[in-house]
């Protein structure tokens, strides 16, 4: 049987920083303790998951139309 693991959002959170998925603001200028910046692996996949998602929900339904709106 498989053993259980335990991971904890900072260890995810870590895993991520030092494979450059993202990095603490605060850490590159100063900014806010709470919010991460994209590195370059964070940002690719950002991206990828966002033309995924928008060719899965609006361009392959023929009922839903692409919007986008300022709010």
């Amino acid at each position: 049987m498989a053993k259980e693991q335990n991971t904890s959002f900072q260890d995810v959170v870590s895993h991520c920083k030092k494979l450059g998925f993202i990095y603490q603001s605060s850490e590159i200028y100063g900014g806010l303790s709470a919010v991460y910046d994209y590195g370059p692996y964070g940002i690719l996949l950002k991206n990828n998951i966002k033309e995924y998602w928008w060719k899965s929900m609006v361009q392959m339904n023929e009922n839903i139309v692409g919007l986008d709106a300022a709010i």
